[in-house]
C-alpha cells in the first residue's frame, strides 16, 4: 500500500470462529505471524490472505487464522504484526519435552495455571539450564549454514550447535572456550560476505513451513526393526520412509503407535498428537514419563518429544503442530540421527484445513476438503527421507481416521498416493481382539528384501490369501464341500495368522520381535508352507478327518503361542523349526 504510515498494526473488522479479518496500514507479509490482543492477552495468528480495502485506498484487508481460542474478541481489537513466519526454536533441550501445538511447554504452563487459558506463554526451551559447550571451530575458520560450531551432550546423544541453515559463507570472528552456558548466551560471532556480524547462541528459530535442507538426499534402503511382526515380515518400512496407517475408530491405531514409540529402533521418537482425543493424550503424557526404554533402560522420554494438540484445542493449531514436529525431526536428521515421527491423526489435520477452507469460501473438493488436499499431503510426507550426507533419516508414520473405515475417502486415498507404505487396520480384526489389527491382505510396502526375502514374504502372503478364500468358501457353502488338502492349507494360514501375525502387547517378550527372532519364525513358517502333510485318512468319514486335522493344528497353535511368550535364548528359539519338522514328519502327528 502507498502510505507513509509504517506502523505494523491493524484492527479487527471481522471474526468468524478462528478466522479473522483486520484492516491495516503499511505493509503486511504473506505468511507472517501476528498477535491479536484480546482482553490484554496476546493470541498468535498467521496471515493467510491479503486484499486491498475497497473502502480505503490507503489500507488493506488481511485474513488470518488464530491458533488460540478467540472467546471475548471484539471488533476493533488491535492486531500487531511481527514480520516473522511461524517458527520453532531449535536447540538442546528439545528431547524430554511436551509442548502444545505452538511449542509452549505444557508442564510450565500448568505451573502457571492448571486450567490452560488462551494467551498463556512460556519459553519453548529451558533458558536457565546450563549446557556443557565444547567448540569445534576457531577464530578465522570459514563456516556456512548447517555447519557445526560446537557440541553439547543431550542425554546419550551429542547435540551439534549449528549455524542457521539460511546463512551463506561466513567467517568466525570469535568463539567462547569450553564452558557451561545457557541457550540465551552468545557462544560465537560470525561475519557474512557483507561484513555484517551475527551472534550465535545454542538455539535459533526456523520457519516451520520452510523445510530444512538435506546435505545429500538418498533413497531409503535400511529397514527399521519396529518389533511388530506383521510389519517387519510383510510391510517393512525403511529409515527415511513414509507410511500411512488408516483404520476406523477403535481399531488400535493409538496402541500401535505407543508400541512403535517403545520398540522402533530409532535414535529419536517424535509424537504429534494432532487433534487426538484429550483422554488419550493425557494418558500419553502421564504414562510415557514413567516408561522404561527397552533399548537403553533409561526413561523412554529421554529420546522423545511430544506435541500435544488435542481435539479440545482450537483446530487451527493442528496444522501448526504437525509442521513444528516435522521441523524438529528434520533438525535432528541433519545432525545425523534416525528420527521416527508419529502423527495421530492426519485426518484431523485435514479436517482443520477443511474448516479453514470453508470459512474462506474456497471451492470445495471431494467431501468438502480443499481442492489441493492431495498436494498438501504429498508436500508434508515429502519432507521425510534419508540424508546420505549426514547419515540421518526422518521416517514419517501418519495415522488416518477415515469415517466408518472408508478407505476410499479423499485423505486416505491421498495418503496412499503420497506414502511408500500402507498399514490398513481392519475393524473385523479389531473386533476379534486381534492385535495388531493390521490386515495382512490390505497393505503395501516399498521395501523389497528386508529381514526376510521377497520370495519368502510372497509365499507367506499367498498362503494367507488362499486360506482367506477357503474360509469364505466354508462360510458360504459349508465345510463338507472343501477337500481335505484345501482344509489343511486353510489350517496352515490360520496358524500363521494366529501365531505370527498377532502379538501380546502386554507381554514383555512377545510385545517385541527383533530380526534374529524373525529369521527363526520365518524358517518355521516356510517349512510349514512348503510341506506336504499327509494325514492318514483310512476309512474315516470326511468330517471326522477334518476334526482330527483341526485338533492337531490346535495343539500346534497352542504350543507356538506358548513359545512366543517363553522362548528367550538362542537354544529355546531354535526349537520352533524343529517342532514344525516333527509336526510334519513324526508318527505322533499322523492320523
Amino acid at each position: 500500500m502507498n502510505n507513509n504510515n509504517k506502523t505494523r498494526k491493524g484492527k479487527l473488522i471481522s471474526i468468524q470462529d478462528s478466522l479473522i479479518k483486520a484492516r491495516f496500514y503499511g505493509n503486511v507479509i504473506m505468511g507472517e505471524t501476528a498477535n491479536v490482543i484480546v482482553d490484554g492477552k496476546s493470541l498468535q495468528a498467521e496471515v493467510l490472505q491479503i486484499d486491498p480495502d475497497p473502502k480505503n485506498a490507503d489500507a488493506g484487508i488481511v485474513e488470518m487464522q488464530v491458533f488460540e481460542d478467540l472467546t471475548g474478541a471484539l471488533i476493533g481489537d488491535q492486531v500487531e504484526f511481527t514480520g516473522k513466519s511461524l517458527s520453532v526454536l531449535l536447540g538442546p533441550g528439545l528431547l524430554t519435552s511436551i509442548w502444545d501445538g505452538l511449542q509452549n511447554p505444557l508442564y510450565k504452563l500448568g505451573e502457571q495455571d492448571p486450567y490452560l487459558v488462551p494467551g498463556m506463554k512460556a519459553p519453548a526451551l529451558d533458558e536457565e539450564k546450563l549446557w556443557d559447550f565444547t567448540p569445534s571451530v576457531a577464530v578465522g575458520d570459514k563456516v556456512s549454514g548447517g555447519d557445526a560450531i560446537g557440541t553439547v551432550p543431550e542425554g546419550r546423544l551429542t547435540h551439534s550447535i549449528l549455524v542457521p541453515f539460511n546463512f551463506g559463507k561466513c567467517k568466525v570472528e570469535s568463539i567462547i572456550e569450553k564452558s557451561e552456558v545457557n541457550i540465551t548466551e552468545t557462544v560465537a560471532v560470525i561475519s557474512d560476505s557483507q561484513n555484517t556480524k551475527h551472534e550465535l547462541k545454542l538455539a535459533f528459530r526456523w520457519a516451520v513451513k520452510s523445510p530444512i535442507p538435506f546435505k545429500e538426499r538418498a533413497i531409503p534402503s535400511k529397514t527399521i526393526s519396529t518389533g511388530v511382526r506383521v510389519i517387519d515380515l510383510l510391510a517393512p518400512v525403511s529409515y527415511g520412509g513414509t507410511v500411512g496407517n488408516p483404520g476406523p475408530f477403535g481399531a488400535g491405531k493409538t496402541v500401535l503407535q505407543h508400541s512403535l514409540c517403545k520398540y522402533a529402533l530409532a535414535d529419536i521418537i517424535i509424537m504429534a498428537a494432532c487433534g487426538e482425543r484429550a483422554g488419550e493424550a493425557v494418558e500419553v503424557f502421564k504414562d510415557f514419563a514413567e516408561l522404561e526404554d527397552p533399548s537403553t533402560g533409561d526413561s523412554l522420554m529421554n529420546r522423545m518429544c511430544i506435541f500435544g494438540n488435542t481435539s479440545s484445542m482450537p483446530v487451527a493449531a493442528r496444522e501448526a503442530s504437525v509442521f513444528i514436529a516435522l521441523t524438529v525431526g528434520e533438525y535432528y536428521r541433519y545432525q545425523g540421527y534416525s528420527v521416527v515421527l508419529l502423527a495421530d491423526s492426519t485426518s484431523r489435520w485435514a479436517q482443520a484445513l477443511r474448516e479453514r477452507s470453508g470459512r474462506q469460501g474456497d471451492i470445495p473438493g471431494p467431501e468438502a476438503f480443499p481442492m489441493d488436499i492431495p498436494d498438501q499431503i504429498k508436500g508434508m510426507y515429502q519432507r521425510a527421507g534419508a540424508d546420505q550426507g549426514t547419515g540421518g533419516s526422518l521416517t514419517f508414520i501418519g495415522t488416518v481416521s477415515p469415517a466408518g473405515g472408508n478407505f476410499q475417502e479423499p485423505v486416505t486415498q491421498a495418503t496412499m498416493d503420497a506414502t511408500g507404505g500402507f498399514w490398513g487396520l481392519s475393524q473385523d480384526r479389531a473386533d476379534a481382539k486381534k492385535y495388531p489389527a493390521i490386515d495382512p491382505l490390505a497393505y503395501t510396502s516399498s521395501v523389497y528384501d528386508s529381514f526376510i526375502s521377497w520370495d519368502d514374504r510372497n509365499k507367506m502372503l499367498q498362503t494367507l490369501y488362499e486360506a482367506n478364500g477357503i474360509d469364505q468358501t466354508i462360510s458360504t457353502i459349508g465345510l463338507k464341500k472343501v477337500p481335505v488338502e484345501k482344509y489343511i492349507l486353510f489350517q496352515k494360514g490360520l496358524t500363521i495368522d494366529f501365531c505370527v501375525m498377532q502379538q501380546n502387547a502386554f507381554h514383555k517378550l512377545d510385545a517385541c520381535t527383533r530380526p534374529e527372532r524373525l529369521i527363526v519364525i520365518n524358517e518355521a513358517v516356510q517349512k510349514l508352507i512348503s510341506s506336504s502333510i499327509n494325514f492318514v485318512q483310512d476309512d474315516k468319514e470326511d468330517e471326522e478327518v477334518k476334526e482330527q486335522i483341526k485338533a492337531k493344528f490346535d495343539e500346534l497353535r497352542q504350543w507356538w503361542k506358548d513359545w512366543n511368550t517363553s522362548a528367550e535364548s538362542i537354544d529355546e528359539m531354535a526349537v520352533l523349526p524343529q517342532k514344525i519338522e516333527q509336526f510334519i514328519l513324526q508318527e505322533e502327528y499322523t492320523l
